[in-house]
Protein backbone atom coordinates (compact mmCIF):
# COMPACT_ATOMS: atom_id res chain seq x y z
CA UNK A 1 0.00 0.00 0.00
CA UNK A 2 1.50 3.26 -1.00
CA UNK A 3 0.31 6.76 0.62
CA UNK A 4 0.16 9.86 -1.60
CA UNK A 5 0.03 13.16 -0.67
CA UNK A 6 -1.31 16.06 -2.86
CA UNK A 7 -1.00 20.23 -3.14
CA UNK A 8 -4.37 21.68 -4.27
CA UNK A 9 -3.24 24.78 -5.92
CA UNK A 10 -0.77 24.67 -8.51
CA UNK A 11 -0.60 20.94 -8.37
CA UNK A 12 -3.93 19.41 -7.97
CA UNK A 13 -5.89 22.85 -10.11
CA UNK A 14 -4.62 25.12 -12.25
CA UNK A 15 -4.40 28.52 -10.41
CA UNK A 16 -7.83 29.89 -10.01
CA UNK A 17 -9.70 27.13 -11.31
CA UNK A 18 -12.25 24.68 -8.96
CA UNK A 19 -12.46 22.04 -11.35
CA UNK A 20 -9.86 19.16 -11.17
CA UNK A 21 -8.83 18.49 -14.65
CA UNK A 22 -10.37 14.77 -16.14
CA UNK A 23 -6.63 13.56 -16.08
CA UNK A 24 -5.63 13.86 -12.40
CA UNK A 25 -9.35 12.74 -11.26
CA UNK A 26 -8.78 9.26 -13.53
CA UNK A 27 -5.34 9.18 -11.81
CA UNK A 28 -6.46 9.40 -8.58
CA UNK A 29 -9.23 7.15 -8.75
CA UNK A 30 -7.24 4.57 -10.13
CA UNK A 31 -4.67 4.83 -7.66
CA UNK A 32 -7.41 4.46 -5.09
CA UNK A 33 -8.75 1.58 -6.57
CA UNK A 34 -5.83 -0.09 -6.65
CA UNK A 35 -5.45 0.01 -2.59
CA UNK A 36 -3.80 2.74 -2.06
CA UNK A 37 -4.72 5.95 0.34
CA UNK A 38 -4.70 9.55 -1.36
CA UNK A 39 -4.84 12.76 0.81
CA UNK A 40 -5.06 16.36 0.27
CA UNK A 41 -2.30 18.25 1.41
CA UNK A 42 -2.81 22.04 1.53
CA UNK A 43 -2.34 25.51 3.11
CA UNK A 44 -6.26 26.46 2.57
CA UNK A 45 -8.54 25.63 5.43
CA UNK A 46 -10.86 23.51 5.59
CA UNK A 47 -13.67 25.93 4.17
CA UNK A 48 -11.62 26.64 0.91
CA UNK A 49 -11.60 22.37 -0.02
CA UNK A 50 -14.67 22.81 -1.96
CA UNK A 51 -17.54 19.86 -2.72
CA UNK A 52 -16.11 20.41 -6.15
CA UNK A 53 -12.67 19.39 -4.65
CA UNK A 54 -14.00 16.38 -2.03
CA UNK A 55 -16.62 14.79 -4.57
CA UNK A 56 -13.74 12.80 -6.16
CA UNK A 57 -13.48 11.25 -3.06
CA UNK A 58 -9.75 11.56 -1.05
CA UNK A 59 -8.91 9.12 2.55
CA UNK A 60 -8.17 12.47 4.23
CA UNK A 61 -7.89 15.85 4.19
CA UNK A 62 -4.76 17.81 5.81
CA UNK A 63 -6.04 21.66 5.92
CA UNK A 64 -3.90 24.91 7.57
CA UNK A 65 -0.42 23.31 7.11
CA UNK A 66 -1.19 20.26 9.50
CA UNK A 67 -3.07 22.59 11.59
CA UNK A 68 -6.50 20.57 10.90
CA UNK A 69 -6.48 17.10 9.56
CA UNK A 70 -9.69 14.77 8.90
CA UNK A 71 -10.01 10.91 7.89
CA UNK A 72 -13.19 9.77 6.01
CA UNK A 73 -14.86 12.69 7.27
CA UNK A 74 -13.88 12.92 10.98
CA UNK A 75 -11.78 15.52 12.70
CA UNK A 76 -8.57 13.91 13.97
CA UNK A 77 -6.69 17.11 14.66
CA UNK A 78 -7.94 21.07 15.22
CA UNK A 79 -5.50 23.90 16.72
CA UNK A 80 -6.31 27.14 16.70
CA UNK A 81 -4.50 30.07 17.65
CA UNK A 82 -4.83 31.82 20.65
CA UNK A 83 -7.73 34.52 20.29
CA UNK A 84 -6.03 37.18 22.28
CA UNK A 85 -2.87 36.78 20.13
CA UNK A 86 -5.35 37.43 16.25
CA UNK A 87 -6.47 40.32 18.11
CA UNK A 88 -2.98 41.60 18.58
CA UNK A 89 -2.03 41.08 14.81
CA UNK A 90 -5.27 42.44 13.44
CA UNK A 91 -4.64 45.70 15.77
CA UNK A 92 -1.47 46.13 13.78
CA UNK A 93 -2.03 45.19 10.72
CA UNK A 94 -4.81 48.07 10.94
CA UNK A 95 -2.52 50.30 12.50
CA UNK A 96 0.02 49.65 9.75
CA UNK A 97 -2.85 49.61 7.07
CA UNK A 98 -2.27 46.33 5.84
CA UNK A 99 -5.40 43.73 4.25
CA UNK A 100 -5.83 40.80 5.53
CA UNK A 101 -8.10 37.84 6.32
CA UNK A 102 -8.59 35.26 8.91
CA UNK A 103 -8.84 31.37 8.34
CA UNK A 104 -10.80 29.27 10.46
CA UNK A 105 -11.80 25.73 9.63
CA UNK A 106 -15.54 26.98 9.49
CA UNK A 107 -14.92 30.51 8.45
CA UNK A 108 -13.07 33.15 6.55
CA UNK A 109 -13.43 37.26 7.25
CA UNK A 110 -11.83 39.83 5.64
CA UNK A 111 -10.72 42.87 7.31
CA UNK A 112 -12.24 46.01 4.76
CA UNK A 113 -8.51 46.91 3.50
CA UNK A 114 -8.30 43.31 1.92
CA UNK A 115 -9.49 43.47 -1.32
CA UNK A 116 -9.12 47.38 -2.22
CA UNK A 117 -5.48 46.47 -1.63
CA UNK A 118 -5.79 43.28 -3.71
CA UNK A 119 -7.22 44.87 -6.83
CA UNK A 120 -4.33 47.64 -6.27
CA UNK A 121 -1.66 44.78 -6.35
CA UNK A 122 -2.57 41.87 -8.85
CA UNK A 123 -5.63 43.96 -10.49
CA UNK A 124 -9.22 43.46 -11.02
CA UNK A 125 -9.11 40.48 -13.32
CA UNK A 126 -7.15 38.08 -11.02
CA UNK A 127 -9.37 39.24 -8.25
CA UNK A 128 -12.54 37.82 -10.35
CA UNK A 129 -10.54 34.64 -10.78
CA UNK A 130 -9.75 34.38 -6.96
CA UNK A 131 -13.10 35.17 -5.67
CA UNK A 132 -14.20 32.10 -7.86
CA UNK A 133 -11.91 29.84 -6.76
CA UNK A 134 -11.80 31.33 -3.17
CA UNK A 135 -15.48 32.04 -2.55
CA UNK A 136 -15.46 32.10 1.07
CA UNK A 137 -13.17 34.70 1.22
CA UNK A 138 -15.38 37.85 2.23
CA UNK A 139 -15.42 41.12 4.02
CA UNK A 140 -17.11 40.13 7.30
CA UNK A 141 -17.17 41.19 10.91
CA UNK A 142 -13.78 40.21 12.33
CA UNK A 143 -14.29 36.70 14.49
CA UNK A 144 -11.10 36.37 16.49
CA UNK A 145 -12.22 32.95 17.84
CA UNK A 146 -10.84 29.54 16.18
CA UNK A 147 -8.69 31.19 13.82
CA UNK A 148 -5.90 28.69 12.05
CA UNK A 149 -4.38 31.31 9.80
CA UNK A 150 -3.94 35.20 9.25
CA UNK A 151 -3.02 36.01 5.49
CA UNK A 152 -1.56 39.34 4.75
CA UNK A 153 -0.82 41.63 1.92
CA UNK A 154 2.58 42.47 2.94
CA UNK A 155 4.48 45.98 2.28
CA UNK A 156 7.92 46.43 1.58
CA UNK A 157 9.31 45.09 4.88
CA UNK A 158 6.23 44.05 6.78
CA UNK A 159 7.27 40.42 6.78
CA UNK A 160 9.98 41.64 8.66
CA UNK A 161 8.84 43.67 10.85
CA UNK A 162 5.89 41.07 12.04
CA UNK A 163 8.73 38.76 12.65
CA UNK A 164 10.25 41.21 15.11
CA UNK A 165 6.97 41.79 16.42
CA UNK A 166 5.53 38.20 16.95
CA UNK A 167 8.14 36.15 16.08
CA UNK A 168 8.28 35.08 19.93
CA UNK A 169 5.11 33.26 19.65
CA UNK A 170 4.32 33.15 15.97
CA UNK A 171 5.38 32.06 12.75
CA UNK A 172 5.74 34.42 9.79
CA UNK A 173 5.80 32.68 5.68
CA UNK A 174 5.36 34.40 2.69
CA UNK A 175 4.09 32.33 -0.10
CA UNK A 176 1.49 33.11 -3.04
CA UNK A 177 -1.90 33.26 -4.54
CA UNK A 178 -1.17 33.52 -8.08
CA UNK A 179 1.36 31.52 -9.24
CA UNK A 180 5.08 31.46 -8.11
CA UNK A 181 5.66 34.88 -6.83
CA UNK A 182 5.34 35.39 -3.43
CA UNK A 183 2.81 38.19 -3.01
CA UNK A 184 1.22 37.40 0.86
CA UNK A 185 2.36 37.08 4.10
CA UNK A 186 1.20 34.11 6.59
CA UNK A 187 1.01 34.07 10.65
CA UNK A 188 -0.18 30.56 11.84
CA UNK A 189 1.44 28.60 14.77
CA UNK A 190 5.47 27.97 15.09
CA UNK A 191 6.22 24.53 13.28
CA UNK A 192 3.13 24.34 11.27
CA UNK A 193 3.89 22.73 8.56
CA UNK A 194 2.51 19.86 5.75
CA UNK A 195 5.31 17.36 6.73
CA UNK A 196 3.59 16.90 10.06
CA UNK A 197 0.28 15.93 8.18
CA UNK A 198 2.43 13.29 6.47
CA UNK A 199 4.06 12.31 9.47
CA UNK A 200 0.61 11.64 11.45
CA UNK A 201 -0.86 9.76 8.83
CA UNK A 202 2.02 7.48 7.98
CA UNK A 203 2.16 7.00 11.73
CA UNK A 204 -1.61 6.60 11.61
CA UNK A 205 -1.48 3.85 8.63
CA UNK A 206 1.17 2.36 9.29
CA UNK A 207 2.51 2.96 5.67
CA UNK A 208 6.04 2.94 5.39
CA UNK A 209 7.84 6.33 5.08
CA UNK A 210 9.70 4.79 1.37
CA UNK A 211 5.56 3.90 0.71
CA UNK A 212 5.06 7.79 0.59
CA UNK A 213 4.89 10.01 -2.48
CA UNK A 214 4.21 14.14 -2.10
CA UNK A 215 3.10 16.28 -5.12
CA UNK A 216 3.65 19.72 -4.52
CA UNK A 217 4.17 23.00 -6.50
CA UNK A 218 5.61 26.08 -4.44
CA UNK A 219 7.97 26.41 -2.03
CA UNK A 220 5.45 25.84 0.90
CA UNK A 221 5.15 22.28 -0.28
CA UNK A 222 9.30 21.87 0.05
CA UNK A 223 8.80 19.84 3.92
CA UNK A 224 7.02 17.25 2.34
CA UNK A 225 8.76 16.47 -0.80
CA UNK A 226 11.72 15.94 1.10
CA UNK A 227 10.34 14.00 3.77
CA UNK A 228 8.15 11.87 1.70
CA UNK A 229 9.93 8.60 0.25
CA UNK A 230 9.51 10.11 -3.21
CA UNK A 231 8.88 13.88 -3.62
CA UNK A 232 7.62 14.89 -6.93
CA UNK A 233 7.87 18.67 -8.63
CA UNK A 234 4.89 20.23 -10.55
CA UNK A 235 6.86 21.32 -14.32
CA UNK A 236 4.98 24.77 -13.27
CA UNK A 237 6.72 24.26 -9.62
CA UNK A 238 9.45 26.59 -8.60
CA UNK A 239 13.04 26.27 -8.98
CA UNK A 240 13.81 25.38 -5.37
CA UNK A 241 11.38 22.59 -5.46
CA UNK A 242 12.04 21.08 -8.45
CA UNK A 243 15.98 21.26 -7.42
CA UNK A 244 14.79 19.06 -4.08
CA UNK A 245 12.71 16.90 -5.56
CA UNK A 246 13.05 13.51 -6.26
CA UNK A 247 11.25 13.43 -10.04
CA UNK A 248 9.53 16.39 -11.60
CA UNK A 249 6.34 15.83 -13.84
CA UNK A 250 4.95 18.05 -16.55
CA UNK A 251 2.55 21.13 -15.97
CA UNK A 252 -0.65 20.91 -13.60
CA UNK A 253 -2.87 21.99 -16.91
CA UNK A 254 -0.74 19.05 -19.04
CA UNK A 255 -1.67 15.84 -17.22
CA UNK A 256 1.65 16.58 -15.06
CA UNK A 257 -0.21 14.84 -12.35
CA UNK A 258 -1.80 11.89 -14.59
CA UNK A 259 2.05 10.93 -15.86
CA UNK A 260 3.77 10.83 -12.55
CA UNK A 261 1.22 8.58 -11.30
CA UNK A 262 1.72 6.25 -14.17
CA UNK A 263 5.75 6.39 -14.17
CA UNK A 264 5.51 5.42 -10.54
CA UNK A 265 2.87 2.37 -10.78
CA UNK A 266 0.48 3.72 -8.47
CA UNK A 267 -2.55 3.33 -11.29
Amino acid sequence: MKAVFIDIDGTLLPFGHNAIPESACKAIMQCRQKGNKVYINTGRCRAEVLDSITKLGFDGIICSNAMYIEENGIVLHNEYLEANLVHRVADWLTAEEIGFFFEGQTKICASPLYFPQMKKRVGEEKVQHLEKAFPGIQERRLDYTEIAKINFIPKADSCARARKEFGAKLQINEWSFIGNEAGMGEITLPGADKTNGVRFMLERTGILKEDSFAFGDSDGDLGMVKFCGTGIAMGNATENLKQNADFITDDVCENGLYKAFEHFSLL
